[in-house]
């Protein structure tokens, strides 16, 4: 796959720097193949992460470090940044379900795999695609909205709200409309009136479902367990 020449800030904050040498040595490979120019940043520890001034675009996060940990740092950052993409390093990976907290975009487990680096290099460089958009029609005006921006849509009567980070946007179709338009490897119907997106899913009970702006959708008895099914296969696809 080919991409343009791109200009990157990439972060990477992990307590040992061995590991930093040995990750950018993938990432220098991954970017030679790709047209990216890469400039590195380093850094120890999550409170130097925490007080930089630099617009990373991308940031490697280890899990576990001295001090505050992988996802106090990733929590602080997103009060300062809710958009840039983290991917988590851990040895781990039981810790999954703690990222979702901080919306983590990836999961890598260490020792790293170049194969498993270049997937989820790959899907970053792919999520700016005009796949992660969506347009609708509201009160005759077309609005673009970023389906990762989606946190849940509401049925209300033939309408439906759809539910972003600052807003409820009123859209006068129904949500199976609404579902039509979304992928179904990323969003779930676990209600009659709910449509939710797993990204922005931070826990769930066999009764309702916890986002990351904490809200709450209801779980129908009779979705349970194909929610608990299609949840699962998605944290497994976001997790190397």
């Amino acid at each position: 796959m080919l991409y343009p020449l791109i200009q990157m800030k990439i972060a990477i904050c992990d307590d040992k720097m061995n590991f930093h040498t040995s990750l950018k040595k993938y990432l220098d490979q991954y970017s030679f193949k790709h047209s990216l120019n890469v400039d590195y940043y380093d850094y120890t520890n999550g409170s130097d992460l925490i007080a930089s001034t630099i617009e990373h675009d991308l940031i490697f996060l280890d899990y576990q470090m001295e001090g505050i940990d992988g996802i106090e740092t990733a929590r602080r950052i997103r009060k300062k940044n809710r958009d840039v993409t983290i991917i988590f390093l851990t040895s781990y990976p039981h810790v999954v379900f703690d990222a979702f907290e901080v919306n983590a975009y990836r999961f890598l487990v260490k020792p790293i795999d170049m194969e498993k680096l270049t997937a989820a290099m790959d899907s970053f460089l792919q999520q700016d695609d005009d796949n992660r958009f969506i347009m609708l029609k509201m009160d005759d005006v077309n609005k673009r909205i970023n389906i990762d921006d989606i946190i849940y849509v509401e049925a209300a009567g033939k309408h439906c709200y759809i539910r972003v980070q600052d807003e409820s946007l009123l859209y006068k179709n129904t949500l199976s409309d609404v579902e039509k338009l979304l992928p179904p490897e990323r969003f779930f119907r676990p209600h009659r009136t709910y449509l939710v997106g797993f990204r922005h899913i931070i826990s769930h009970t066999s009764t309702d479902i916890l986002f990351d702006n904490n809200e709450r959708a209801v779980i129908s008895k009779m979705k349970l367990t194909s929610f608990r099914k299609a949840f699962t296969d998605y944290i497994r696809r976001n997790t190397f």
